[in-house]
This record gives C-alpha cells, sequence and structure tokens, in this order.
C-alpha cells in the first residue's frame, strides 16, 4: 500500500509505502515510490493532515461505566457513592467475564473514534481468564494494548502463556500495600519477565502522608532505595510529590502520564507543571477516567496558562509529542510506534484540511504550524480515518466492521447489569436520555412534575438575580472552562 500526500498537500511531501503493516519506505515524491511499486494500492491522502496514532498512556476501561456513578463527584468520595462497591463488585465477578469482554471492545470502539491507537489501561484485579478475554476484545477493533498486571495471579498467568494480541507492565501495587519485600519480588518478576514497572504514585494527598508515616520517607525515595526506580518505571499522576523528589524522576530518566483534566475533574489536585518542565522529565499523556478524549487532554494543557499564568506554555510540537512517541517510549513500545518512521508499525490518523473551521497553512509548513493547527483547532469529531498496522480501521468518519449502534446497545445493557438500577451519582432518579458513550448527544426526557420549560428558565433566572455588573466574556471556544472550586484546588498544588 502506498499512502501518497505529497503533491498539493499543504501538510507535507512526503509519500509512504505501507507493507505488512510496517512503514517501509518514505519519500518525498509519490511517483518515485508508484515507479519503485507500481503494483501497490494507492491511497490519495493528499488534503489530511496525517499524523501518528495517539498514546493514551494512563486509562481505567471500566470507567465507561462507572463514570455513571462517580459523575462529578469528588474522588475522595467515590467510596460512599451509592452502588459504586457493588457495581465493582459484579464486574469482578467471574460471571461477568462476557460483559467485562464486551466492556473492552466498546472502549476500543472509542479510542479509535479519538484517534488512539494504542492504550495503556489499568484494569481492575480480575480473574486471568477474563484478564485473556478483555485483551482479545480490546483489540478485536484494532487498538494496540498495554495492560498492567496487579497480582501475582495475573503475572504468572501471563508469564506461562502471554496474550499474542498484548504487551503488559508490572504494577508496584497500591501505596498502602507497598512493602520492601513486594518491591524486591516485583522488581525480580519485571527482570524475569521483561514487563516494566508501573507505579500509580501520588494522586491524593492522603496516600502520599500515609506513606511518610509508615516508611519515613517520600513516595519517590521509597522506590529510589528499593531499587524500582529507573528508565523502565513508568509513574502515573504524582499529583502530590514533594518538589525536591522532581530531580530523582530526572535523573533516573522515568517517565511520568500527566492526565490533569481528569484531576481537576476528580478535584485530586494536580503535578507540579512548572517544576516537571524546569527539569525536563519526559512527560506523557492519559485521559485515566471516562473520557478517550486525548485532544481534550491537549486541549487542557495548551489553555491552562490563560487562567495560570506562571504555568509552563507548551508549545504545540511538545504536546503532540507527550500524545504520542513519549507515550510509546513510556511504554516500552517506542520502536513499533509514536512516530512515522521506516520500520514502525503503520499507525495513523488524517483529518481532512479543507474544513472551514482550519486556518490556511502556509505553502511550506514547519512542523511547529502543523501541530499547532491540531492542537488548537482540531477536535475528535474531525477525524475522518484512523489506520492501525497498516489496516485502516475508521474510513471517511465510519468504522471498518464494527456496529456503532450495536455498541450503544451492549452498553446500555451492561448499564443494566452492572450499575445500581436507575440511580446516578447524586442517588437521583437516572434520565431516560442519559448519554452513555462519551460526546453523545441525546435529549433530557421529562419527567413527571417537571416544571414547564419556560417557568424553570424563569424561575432559575430570577433566583439569581444580581445587580448589573462588568459584562464578562466568554471563554474562547474550544478552551477549559475553570470554576473557582478548581482554580482553589490547582492553585494550592502548583502556583
Amino acid at each position: 500500500m502506498l499512502l501518497s500526500c505529497d503533491a498539493g498537500n499543504r501538510c507535507g511531501r512526503y509519500s509512504l509505502l505501507i507493507r505488512d503493516g510496517r512503514i517501509v519506505d518514505i519519500n518525498p515524491s509519490a511517483q518515485t515510490l508508484i515507479s519503485l511499486h507500481p503494483g501497490a494500492e494507492v491511497i490519495d491522502a493528499r488534503g489530511r493532515l496525517v499524523f501518528p496514532g495517539f498514546i493514551n498512556a494512563h486509562y481505567h476501561t471500566e470507567s465507561v461505566l462507572l463514570r455513571h456513578i462517580t459523575g462529578r463527584t469528588p474522588y475522595a468520595a467515590w467510596k460512599g457513592l451509592p452502588g459504586m462497591q457493588g457495581s465493582l463488585a459484579r464486574l469482578a465477578d467471574p460471571a461477568s467475564a462476557s460483559g467485562v469482554a464486551s466492556l473492552y471492545g466498546i472502549a476500543g470502539y472509542l479510542h479509535l473514534r479519538s484517534g488512539t491507537t494504542t492504550v495503556a489501561d489499568y484494569p481492575a484485579a480480575y480473574a486471568p481468564p477474563v484478564m485473556h478475554e478483555a485483551i482479545a476484545s480490546l483489540a478485536s477493533p484494532g487498538v494496540r494494548s498495554v495492560f498492567t498486571l496487579q497480582t501475582w495471579e495475573q503475572i504468572e498467568s501471563f508469564r506461562a502463556s502471554p496474550a499474542p494480541s498484548g504487551e503488559f507492565s508490572i504494577a508496584l501495587g497500591p501505596e498502602e500495600g507497598y512493602t520492601v519485600y513486594s518491591f524486591e519480588s516485583l522488581a525480580r518478576a519485571s527482570a524475569e519477565t521483561h514487563f516494566p514497572l508501573a507505579a500509580h504514585l501520588g494522586e491524593v494527598r492522603a496516600d502520599v502522608e500515609s506513606l511518610r508515616g509508615r516508611f519515613k520517607k517520600t513516595p519517590l525515595r521509597i522506590l529510589k532505595d528499593a531499587g524500582v526506580l529507573g528508565a523502565a518505571t513508568h509513574l502515573m499522576h504524582c499529583n502530590h510529590i514533594p518538589e525536591n523528589d522532581l530531580d530523582l524522576i530526572r535523573d533516573a530518566g522515568t517517565p511520568v502520564t500527566l492526565c490533569v483534566r481528569s484531576a481537576l475533574a476528580k478535584q485530586t489536585g494536580c503535578p507540579l507543571l512548572r517544576s516537571l518542565a524546569s527539569r525536563d522529565v519526559p512527560l506523557c499523556l492519559g485521559t485515566d477516567w471516562g473520557e478517550t478524549d486525548l485532544l481534550g487532554e491537549i486541549r487542557v494543557l495548551r489553555n491552562l496558562r490563560r487562567y495560570f499564568p506562571a504555568l509552563p506554555q507548551y508549545t504545540p510540537l511538545e504536546l503532540v509529542r507527550m500524545a504520542t512517541i513519549n507515550g510509546a517510549h513510556a511504554l516500552s513500545l517506542d520502536v513499533l510506534t509514536g512516530s512515522l518512521e521506516v520500520g514502525k508499525h503503520a499507525d495513523l490518523v488524517m483529518i481532512p484540511l479543507d474544513d472551514v473551521r482550519l486556518p490556511p497553512l502556509s505553502a511550506r509548513p514547519e512542523a511547529e504550524e502543523i501541530a499547532g493547527i491540531l492542537t488548537d483547532y482540531c477536535d475528535t469529531g474531525m477525524i475522518a480515518d484512523v489506520m492501525t498496522r497498516g489496516v485502516f480501521r475508521l474510513r471517511e468518519g465510519k468504522a471498518v466492521g464494527i456496529d456503532g449502534d450495536e455498541m450503544l446497545r451492549t452498553l446500555r445493557r451492561l448499564q443494566g447489569v452492572i450499575l445500581p438500577p436507575g440511580r446516578d451519582e447524586r442517588g437521583s432518579e437516572r434520565m431516560p436520555g442519559v448519554p452513555l458513550l462519551p460526546g453523545e448527544r441525546t435529549e433530557r426526557t421529562p419527567l413527571a412534575g417537571d416544571a414547564e420549560p419556560e417557568e424553570e428558565v424563569r424561575r432559575e433566572n430570577t433566583a439569581n438575580m444580581r445587580p448589573p455588573g462588568p459584562r464578562r466574556e466568554e471563554p474562547p471556544h474550544n478552551e477549559p472552562v475553570v470554576t473557582k472550586k478548581i482554580r482553589k484546588i490547582f492553585g494550592e498544588d502548583d502556583i
């Protein structure tokens, strides 16, 4: 297959030759490649922005369902949410294996529609047979996965018979379970299996303080002294890591996955972005909970400086690298994906440049200008084509071989089986029209006793009347709306 995106294409003048799922040649001239390979199928990608598939370096697939319980509730209160523990128990029940497999297939579909071709999944402690089904289901739409193993049963199972469609890492475990013995055992298992280590570290302040009390050390010093902090270890969150300890991350070359939008929504605090940037710590991006939209994650980081001037201003190219090659490096997959290079898998995303919402590019755009189009103007609804390993999974905006309507019906069935009946995150009766797929738009179905719309609007307006004041400008399109509560949380941790 020859992907032609040179003559007349404003986004670059290179064509790709793809064979057996890999990029085998890159040439400035499509005609040169066609003459060398006259039998190749030619895909005309002129007039399209072509870039590497996104790498979502941290995600919880069960959140596709559980986000309907957690909603906007702060993370600290999740354990007390009605139905939360019961839903988790039903998901972990081996009898729910087929439901879990369906959930992972739905997640794979959502990732593809968001332009993500590789995802690092941090699953619940499923039994190994359930994990095998989950890995196969996530791979069925064409998504590459890295599953984090969290139990010795999982480690032993995949050590003996690794799943052909997935990669693995080994979790250092929950912070409350840290022991010197567990570190030694997990480090040994990592060396024997060649599965890298992963640490869900410092997401909430309480866990950091608990470690200080038990070990008389900060979390990163615990990992360093135990010999498990290195370039092959992948850290996630790091919201409450002391600034002095960031030097340990830099010196070890350990990558950190930022999940800033999720942290703001869960009110868990945010990492020290300014300090991480000043130390050149390798950073990548994950969506963590509920959302699969990495472009949304990019926009949050791109625009935060408008609200917090002391924060670093990441360039578009830096942000695109965080969402692609940096993530591949963190997951030890940089020899396979994350950039468009000879020898790597053809994991590509394409956006038409004739969309009226996009500004014109210069005749010979540099990489920074191209990245700026992606970070400042594009959203996932513009994604037309997604290819993984040289196979189109999304073509002209439509999933190939996947029935999106059936995905939605399956998700609604799972909601009825796993979630508490008829309740939302506040314990209120669930609206019949609640959207289940991220980004799905459904009309609100009125319930008995609802006020007429006009009366409801009038009552809300009169209840919130205030003396006239200066006009407040609306935030620009695609920029995050930062509430006072989020400003307070962010400010306490970073400014």
